[in-house]
């Protein structure tokens, strides 16, 4: 009959530290990716609400527009 061979998970410490810096080079990347995308010194995110506000002054000036020629008929 054929048998499963078993790993165990070496015991040894370079093995151990590296496994460790690994997750904590992934968390650190993981942290430092959030806290730069929702930064408000971000400048896509300053550019982003720069031009939602003037859109939106736009449109509620072309809204006032038509709200104008709506009375006057």
């Amino acid at each position: 009959m054929l048998s499963i061979p078993f790993y165990e998970f070496p015991n040894s410490p370079i093995l151990l530290i590296g496994a460790l810096g690994i997750l904590v080079a992934i968390s650190v990347f993981f942290l430092a990716y959030q806290k730069y995308f929702n930064s408000p010194l971000n400048r896509e995110i300053q550019l982003k609400k720069k031009n939602l506000y003037r859109e939106k002054k736009e449109i509620s000036e072309r809204l006032d527009k038509i709200e104008q020629e709506l009375k006057n008929l």
